[in-house]
């Protein structure tokens, strides 16, 4: 059995641990983790030793190679030397996406892989969900025809976009990575896989167009404690309310740190940028964009980024010279019409060849999270053909696709051209 250690012990590097401890094949035995209240978890819901809940990545390297491979699950702008070094160490690696901050790191780490001979796999969790399988197997059937357009909507959500790119880790494009990159490599991943052709240019706009001091309404202050009572209490994004609602249905946009701390307290201390009001924030992260893409066979795709909807969900349709298929991956729900014959409705969670394990398809990314943890066990231990794996090779494709689109969205949309 290989022996796991985790890298970033928040809420993505604690739902891999649940995932080790509920399925087993592997077994966790060593953290990294700067916040001590995070390193407290892994000694008493998983029961790890104190000595082997290392406070930093640093110590945790320091002990040289002990275990087989990691979960890296630290900040994006920590990856490259986290990974580099892991690499150097022996390391195979289940590599939280993106894989890194610039497209220079993000090649350097695929090609230090692959020069040492390690395993790296992205967590590309979307294509890993039976919701996209059965697309993709539809592609691969003939069933579409020939694919001619993909449409590909990313509703973020207006209280996660807050939580996590307004007042969370990805709200500084510099100190993270691109909101397109950060959020959507999994967009762009899902419509290259599906397409399975290159991309060749590309072309994308988009702006941080609301939460900016100019959309402030009268009477906000700089922190939500602070606010006018009527003001706050008509708020979208009053913290007071939205922190304790979420954070009831589950950890997100960074909060793991905030799990068994009193919010409000938290809240009152203005010491930290979740007490800051969505206005007046020191963000810059782009709350709405759109990448047009062209690929080699002449196939065309759009993918839509937006900040403003009432939930989180992924919308596709997928457009062929035989048939169409589309649905929100929230639900589940697939509609497939072969032109000419009524339109077929498909429960995704229900079709046993991308659910062998009856996951539970309502959360966790529609069950990709676990598909993906099932996947890099057997990528490091049999190493078997596998339908969705997306290995550091594959991964980086979407990477270097998300950067161009970045570079044109700065430069007023001016086509990109790509290249390997």
């Amino acid at each position: 059995m290989k022996k796991i250690a985790i890298v970033g012990f928040g809420s993505r590097g604690q739902m891999f641990g649940k995932l080790i401890r509920q399925y087993g094949g592997a077994e966790l035995v060593a953290i990294a983790e700067t916040e001590e209240s995070n390193r407290k978890r892994g000694v008493e819901e998983f029961g790890l030793s104190e000595a082997v809940c290392y406070p930093s990545a640093d110590a945790f390297f320091a002990q040289g190679k002990i275990v087989d491979a990691i979960f890296l699950c630290t900040q994006d702008k920590q990856h490259y030397e986290m990974a580099m070094q892991a690499l150097e160490l022996g390391y195979d690696i289940c590599l939280e996406k993106p894989a890194a901050a610039t497209i220079e790191d993000c090649i350097a780490i695929r090609d230090k892989a692959n020069e040492l001979g390690r395993k790296v796999m992205l967590t590309h969790v979307v294509r890993y969900a039976p919701f996209y399988g059965a697309i993709k197997r539809m592609i691969i059937e003939g069933k579409l025809g020939d694919v001619v357009t993909i449409n590909q909507t990313e509703n973020i959500a207006y209280w996660h976009f807050a939580l996590s790119y307004v007042r969370g880790p990805w709200r500084k494009m510099f100190d993270s990575t691109p909101t397109i990159i950060a959020k959507c490599c999994h967009d762009l991943d899902i419509i290259l896989w599906l397409l399975n052709k290159k991309c060749t240019h590309v072309s994308s706009f988009g702006s941080l167009q609301h939460f900016n001091p100019q959309n402030a309404p009268k009477g906000s202050a700089e922190y939500c404690a602070d606010c006018e009572k009527a003001v706050k209490e008509k708020c979208l994004y009053n913290a007071y309310k939205v922190y304790p609602e979420r954070m009831k249905r589950g950890v997100v946009g960074g909060t793991a740190r905030f799990i068994g701390k009193d919010i409000n307290e938290v809240l009152d201390e203005k010491q930290d940028a979740i007490c800051k009001c969505v206005y007046h924030s020191d963000n810059d992260a782009v709350d709405h964009q759109v990448v047009n893409m062209v690929f080699e066979n002449g196939a065309t795709a759009h993918l839509t980024m937006t900040a403003f909807s009432e939930e989180c969900y992924r919308f596709v349709k997928v457009h062929g010279t035989k048939g169409e298929v589309y649905g929100n991956f929230d639900d589940g729900i697939l509609y497939y019409t072969e032109y000419g014959k009524p339109q077929q409705k498909i429960d995704s969670s229900k079709l046993v060849e991308f659910n062998t394990f009856g996951i539970d398809t309502s959360g966790g990314h529609g069950g990709g999270d676990t598909y993906l943890y099932f996947d890099f066990i057997d990528y490091i231990t049999k190493d078997s053909p596998s339908f969705t794996r997306t290995t550091i090779d594959d991964s980086i494709e979407s990477h270097i696709l998300g950067f161009k689109a970045e570079e044109s969205r700065l430069n007023n949309g001016q086509v990109m051209e790509v290249k390997g």
